[in-house]
Parts: C-alpha cells; sequence; structure tokens
C-alpha cells in the first residue's frame, strides 16, 4: 500500500512564492480501513514549506507560524476519498458513507458501527510484525468520520471549509463546527423547509406567469415524539446537563440539589436521597429506585423494543383502518418526581413524509411552544402553510383565535386522532377542528387529498433511535438528529422522484 501523501507536493498555501517540490517530510505509520480490502498497514506523510512554515497534511493543512495553543487545522476544500478518524487511523470515505447508512435505515449506533466493521469487513487481517499499532476500530472513530463528512460536505454547499482546533482530545476537536451547524439549522430549518410536491401541495396557476404555478396550497402535520434524551430537571430550562447522570444544569445544580425531589417540596434532602424525611416522599424515591433495577427494567425494555426497532425506515403510506387507537381505559400515572428526563422532540413534517423542522421541548410538548415554533420556522410568508394538523389543536386554535399570523392557516385534528380521541361533547374543537369542515382537504369524491397520519408512522422510525441518542450529550445529540432527517429527506426525495411526484422547491419551480 502506498503511503498517504497529501494531494499535492508544492506549496499551494495563499500568498506562498515557492515553487519548488517540498523536501521536508514526516513519515508516520497509520491504518486505512478500506472498504474491499480491510484493514492496511500504511504510512502518512506530511510535507512542510520551509518559506511560509505551512505543514501540509493527507486532507488539511496547519500554519506553523501561529502559537501552537491557537493552531488550526484547515481542510482542503474538496471532499478526498481518505478521513483521518483518530490519531493513526484513517478511513476509506465509502466505508464512512456505509456507517452513515447504517445509522439512517437499521438504526445501528456509532459503538456498534465499529464492531460491524471489525468483525465483517476486517478479513480476519492482521498487522506486520514490526508494526506498532494493531487493527481495530471503536465508536469514537466511527463518530469522528461521521461528522467529518456531514461537516466537510455541508460547508462545501456554502463555499466554506472545515477548520477545527489543532490540539487537544481528537473528540472534541470537531465540538465547535457542531455548534455552528446546529444553530445554523436551528435558525435557518432543514434544506427542505421550502420543499412542495404533487402528494403534499395543490399548485394553483392564475394564468398570468408564463403557465407556471403562482400559488399553493400546502399542508403541514406536526407531532411530538419522546427519544429519551436527559434535560435539566426545572421544567423547560434548556442548558445542556454536564453528564447525562446530573439532575440539574450546571445553572440550576447548586440552587436545587438539596431540595427535596418531590414537586411542590421545599424541604432539604436527607443525606444520601433525593427527598426530605417525610416518610411518603421517602416511599415515592424508593419506589423509583426499584424501577431502575433488573426485574423492572427489563419489563420496560420489552414495551420499548416495539419502538426501539421497527421494521424499517419507510414511512409508507397507511390507511385510518390500518391504525389502532390507544386502549381508552388505559392512563399514565405520573410520579411526581424530578428526574430530568423530559425533553420531546416535536416534528413538522408534510403528507409526503419530508421532514421540514424538527425542535426538542424541554418537560412537555406545550402549545404555547408550538406556536413559536411554527412562527419562527415559517417565518417567510411565502413558504407559510395553508394548513396544520395537530392532535391538540382544539386547545391551540383556541388560543391563536386573534393572532393575526394564524387567520389565512387552517387547523385541524388530524383524521385518526380525531376520530378516537376528542371527545363529541367539546363544541370547540368539533366546530373549529373537524377536518370534514375543510372542503380543500377532500376531492370531489369526499377522499382525502393528504395523508394526516404520517407522523404517526414518522414517530415510529424516529423512536428507533431512542438507544442510540439517550447517551449522547446536547451537541452531538442535535447534530446526530439533524444529519439523520436531512439524510432521510434525501431518500424521500429520491422516492418522490422515482414516483413522478415532481419535488421541488417554492417558490422557484423546476
Amino acid at each position: 500500500m502506498s503511503p498517504l501523501y497529501p494531494p499535492q507536493q508544492t506549496c499551494f498555501s495563499l500568498g506562498c512564492t515557492n515553487m519548488k517540490k517540498l523536501m521536508r517530510a514526516e513519515q508516520r505509520p497509520a491504518i486505512l480501513y478500506t472498504l474491499d480490502r480491510g484493514p492496511i498497514a500504511t504510512y502518512s506523510v506530511h510535507l512542510k514549506c520551509d518559506a511560509c512554515h505551512v505543514g501540509f497534511h493527507h486532507h488539511y493543512l496547519i500554519d506553523y507560524k501561529v502559537p501552537a495553543h491557537d493552531r488550526k487545522r484547515t481542510y482542503y476544500a474538496h471532499v478526498l476519498d481518505v478521513l483521518h478518524v483518530g490519531s493513526h487511523q484513517y478511513v476509506d470515505i465509502a466505508v464512512v458513507r456505509m456507517w452513515r447508512t447504517l445509522n439512517l435505515v437499521s438504526w445501528t449506533s456509532m459503538s456498534n458501527c465499529a464492531p460491524f466493521y471489525n468483525v465483517s469487513l476486517s478479513k480476519d487481517a492482521v498487522p506486520p510484525p514490526d508494526f506498532p499499532f494493531k487493527f481495530g476500530l471503536s465508536g469514537d472513530h466511527i463518530w469522528s468520520g461521521v461528522v467529518q463528512l456531514s461537516l466537510i460536505k455541508d460547508l462545501q454547499l456554502r463555499g466554506q471549509v472545515l477548520e477545527i482546533k489543532h490540539g487537544g482530545d481528537h473528540r472534541d476537536r470537531f465540538t465547535a463546527p457542531i455548534r455552528a451547524r446546529n444553530l445554523r439549522i436551528h435558525l435557518y430549518g432543514q434544506e427542505e423547509l421550502h420543499h412542495y410536491c404533487t402528494k403534499c401541495t395543490v399548485l394553483h396557476n392564475n394564468n398570468n406567469n408564463n403557465g407556471a404555478p403562482d400559488r399553493k396550497f400546502s399542508v403541514v402535520i406536526t407531532d411530538g415524539v419522546t427519544v429519551g434524551h436527559p434535560c435539566c430537571g426545572i421544567h423547560n430550562c434548556h442548558e445542556p446537563l454536564a453528564n447525562n447522570c446530573d439532575r440539574f444544569c450546571t445553572d440550576h445544580l447548586l440552587t436545587h440539589l438539596h431540595i427535596c425531589a418531590i414537586v411542590n417540596c421545599e424541604r432539604s434532602v436527607t443525606p444520601l436521597t433525593r427527598t426530605c424525611n417525610d416518610p411518603t416522599h421517602q416511599a415515592i424515591e424508593k419506589a423509583y429506585t426499584q424501577c431502575g433495577q433488573a426485574r423492572f427494567q427489563l419489563q420496560e425494555r420489552l414495551q420499548r423494543a416495539y419502538v426501539a426497532v421497527p421494521m424499517n425506515s419507510d414511512t409508507s403510506d397507511v390507511t385510518i383502518a390500518d391504525l389502532e387507537a390507544d386502549d381508552p381505559l388505559e392512563e399514565e400515572f405520573e410520579v411526581p418526581v424530578v428526574v430530568g428526563e423530559g425533553s420531546v422532540e416535536t416534528l413538522i413534517i408534510v403528507p409526503c413524509g419530508m421532514i421540514l423542522a424538527r425542535e426538542t421541548f424541554y418537560g412537555a410538548e406545550g402549545v404555547i411552544s408550538v406556536v413559536e415554533m411554527f412562527k419562527r420556522v415559517f417565518h417567510d410568508e411565502s413558504i407559510k402553510p395553508s394548513h396544520i394538523f395537530y392532535d391538540k389543536n382544539c386547545t391551540l386554535s383556541y388560543h391563536v383565535r386573534n393572532d393575526p399570523y394564524f387567520k389565512s392557516i387552517g387547523l385541524s385534528v388530524n383524521v385518526f386522532h380525531f376520530q378516537c380521541k376528542h371527545s363529541i361533547e367539546d363544541a370547540w374543537c368539533q366546530e373549529h377542528c373537524n377536518p370534514a369542515h375543510f372542503d380543500e382537504l377532500q376531492d370531489t369524491s369526499g377522499n382525502w387529498l393528504f395523508n394526516s397520519s404520517i407522523t404517526e408512522q414518522t414517530n415510529v422510525w424516529f423512536g428507533g433511535y431512542h438507544s442510540i441518542c439517550r447517551e449522547m450529550l446536547m451537541d452531538r445529540y442535535v447534530f446526530f438528529l439533524d444529519e439523520i432527517i436531512l439524510q432521510k429527506n434525501r431518500l424521500t426525495k429520491e422516492k418522490l422522484h422515482a414516483e413522478g411526484r415532481r419535488p421541488g422547491n417554492w417558490p422557484l419551480i423546476e
């Protein structure tokens, strides 16, 4: 195997006049993990320019004139065929794409992608006797590869390059660009925010635009799904936990850790417990602790398995008759203990399955939070939906009855929930949220034009990431979910093209 060289052997640092071949080289042992040949022992070669003191590595450069603590790795503008995922580990780009596909279509975690490669693709290879490193990948290597590929491609689409700090732990080098992308998607939305197709949008033409559609009737559906990420025990606190075992964020740790964990109790805790000396409160804590023991965990995991490993990642159309209502007699018993595990992921989806937005709600899926999410996501009037399906629209519609933003938006409960979960005695709901009252949702034969139950199918797919995400810290958690949605949307778009649904971005008509 030939060594891993920089893309060229002359200096290409901006402003450097040195045109000679770079002769100062450093060679280090490395392992290249390939898709078809398994792991290969090789060497990575780093070149340095004596004129500008810039060092060139396989897929990034470092300016050594900068003080050591401020040095950065600046990636090359193009995506190379190999990524550096550890101190001496390099991975073929095809392998990284395989890992990302496993994440997407089979809910495979980073830690499980590693043994998948080590067992299935290593071809029982062993390093040469004199080679200083053993073969084998870890979950951190998989995470590093997936993050790098995603960030490089994301920045490339906007004409930018990836920059990370040079020093420190390899797994922490990507924190800053991860946070930057998380914030950008939160502010500006997913790349399919302007999506339309014939499956989720009715296009109209007033014959004043050379035959091209000039207005639309679009439908979105929103719902919440608990993926299970720990959060601060203070309701609606957005600060991340320093450790997923913590009950409170650093802002609330000192002020609340000594207070009894029972809601509305302000007494101090007794030593080595999370509750005060009230016998009832201690009994609740004991019951809660027992729920974390083996027998209770096995029962909970058995129930969770129904959504933890769905049959597949497809969100195909189903009829209302195919869905089952929850048992109306089955009620949830809520123990009033502050445990800090209550984040809910709220998705905005269109009937074709495209996911337009995701947001983490801390504590509960409140109606006011949903209203704020819609106003932020659809602040551009040109893409504001014409109709919103939401299972709590009877409450939301009353809350926004005098809000000008929602005057032009129809608000109804999706067909499945309206038939199964909403009382006929609720006059407001029956009058304002019955989907049958909106003629534009049905064709001339009375058939529903849109699949308003798409969230039920999408939540099953999305809930499959529960076991993968629950141990992630907040930055990684948000990044991973946004990336999974982005990749899922691209698969959905390919499927819509294949079905002849003519997907595009409004108002740019293809």
